[in-house]
Protein backbone atom coordinates (compact mmCIF):
# COMPACT_ATOMS: atom_id res chain seq x y z
CA UNK A 1 0.00 0.00 0.00
CA UNK A 2 1.12 3.33 -0.80
CA UNK A 3 0.55 6.23 2.21
CA UNK A 4 2.55 8.81 0.80
CA UNK A 5 -0.09 10.62 0.26
CA UNK A 6 -1.28 10.35 3.81
CA UNK A 7 2.27 10.22 5.90
CA UNK A 8 5.94 11.37 4.71
CA UNK A 9 8.83 11.78 6.57
CA UNK A 10 8.51 15.76 5.91
CA UNK A 11 5.61 16.24 7.41
CA UNK A 12 6.57 14.30 10.08
CA UNK A 13 9.84 16.60 10.07
CA UNK A 14 7.54 19.55 10.21
CA UNK A 15 5.22 18.42 12.44
CA UNK A 16 7.72 17.81 15.40
CA UNK A 17 9.08 21.69 14.28
CA UNK A 18 6.15 22.75 15.66
CA UNK A 19 5.94 20.71 18.38
CA UNK A 20 9.64 20.72 19.83
CA UNK A 21 8.82 22.33 23.70
CA UNK A 22 7.04 19.33 23.91
CA UNK A 23 9.84 17.72 24.55
CA UNK A 24 8.66 13.45 25.99
CA UNK A 25 6.69 13.72 22.90
CA UNK A 26 8.82 14.74 20.35
CA UNK A 27 11.35 12.06 21.34
CA UNK A 28 8.38 9.19 21.67
CA UNK A 29 7.60 10.23 18.57
CA UNK A 30 10.51 9.99 17.10
CA UNK A 31 11.02 6.82 18.98
CA UNK A 32 8.18 5.62 16.95
CA UNK A 33 9.77 6.78 13.59
CA UNK A 34 12.87 5.18 13.71
CA UNK A 35 10.73 1.59 14.70
CA UNK A 36 8.87 2.31 11.38
CA UNK A 37 11.83 2.92 9.33
CA UNK A 38 13.64 -0.14 10.89
CA UNK A 39 14.17 -2.95 8.27
CA UNK A 40 13.70 -5.59 11.07
CA UNK A 41 10.28 -4.40 12.76
CA UNK A 42 7.50 -6.24 12.00
CA UNK A 43 3.99 -5.20 9.52
CA UNK A 44 2.17 -5.02 12.51
CA UNK A 45 4.27 -2.88 14.72
CA UNK A 46 4.89 -0.27 11.48
CA UNK A 47 1.02 -0.18 10.64
CA UNK A 48 1.06 0.90 14.52
CA UNK A 49 3.63 3.60 14.43
CA UNK A 50 2.41 4.47 11.11
CA UNK A 51 -1.39 5.07 12.26
CA UNK A 52 -0.29 6.81 15.90
CA UNK A 53 2.34 9.46 13.52
CA UNK A 54 -0.10 9.70 10.99
CA UNK A 55 -2.42 11.21 14.06
CA UNK A 56 0.10 13.12 14.95
CA UNK A 57 1.19 15.02 11.64
CA UNK A 58 -3.00 15.31 11.45
CA UNK A 59 -4.24 18.63 12.25
CA UNK A 60 -7.70 18.17 12.15
CA UNK A 61 -7.79 15.32 14.86
CA UNK A 62 -10.30 14.94 17.68
CA UNK A 63 -8.69 17.97 19.21
CA UNK A 64 -7.39 20.44 16.90
CA UNK A 65 -3.70 21.27 17.31
CA UNK A 66 -4.23 25.02 17.23
CA UNK A 67 -6.21 24.85 20.36
CA UNK A 68 -3.51 25.63 22.72
CA UNK A 69 -2.08 22.84 25.38
CA UNK A 70 -5.50 20.69 24.68
CA UNK A 71 -4.55 20.36 20.72
CA UNK A 72 -1.42 18.12 21.68
CA UNK A 73 -2.74 16.28 24.64
CA UNK A 74 -4.79 13.98 22.36
CA UNK A 75 -1.89 13.10 20.48
CA UNK A 76 0.49 12.46 23.62
CA UNK A 77 -2.09 10.27 23.99
CA UNK A 78 -2.47 8.50 20.57
CA UNK A 79 1.34 8.20 21.11
CA UNK A 80 1.25 6.72 24.47
CA UNK A 81 -1.67 4.28 23.36
CA UNK A 82 0.81 3.08 20.80
CA UNK A 83 4.08 2.42 22.74
CA UNK A 84 1.96 0.61 25.62
CA UNK A 85 0.50 -1.65 22.38
CA UNK A 86 4.17 -2.17 21.20
CA UNK A 87 5.86 -3.68 24.45
CA UNK A 88 8.83 -5.64 23.82
CA UNK A 89 9.45 -4.10 20.25
CA UNK A 90 9.43 -0.57 21.62
CA UNK A 91 11.58 -1.78 24.93
CA UNK A 92 13.89 -3.72 21.97
CA UNK A 93 14.45 -0.31 20.30
CA UNK A 94 15.09 1.71 23.41
CA UNK A 95 17.61 -0.97 24.10
CA UNK A 96 19.60 -0.83 20.73
CA UNK A 97 20.01 2.64 20.76
CA UNK A 98 21.06 2.81 24.52
CA UNK A 99 23.91 0.31 23.37
CA UNK A 100 24.89 2.10 20.13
Amino acid sequence: MDYSRHYSGRKFQDKLKNISGVGVLVEQAGMLYGLLRDPETPRWVKATCLGALGYLILPTDAVADVIPVAGYLDDAGMITAAIASLGTQWQQKQDRETTA
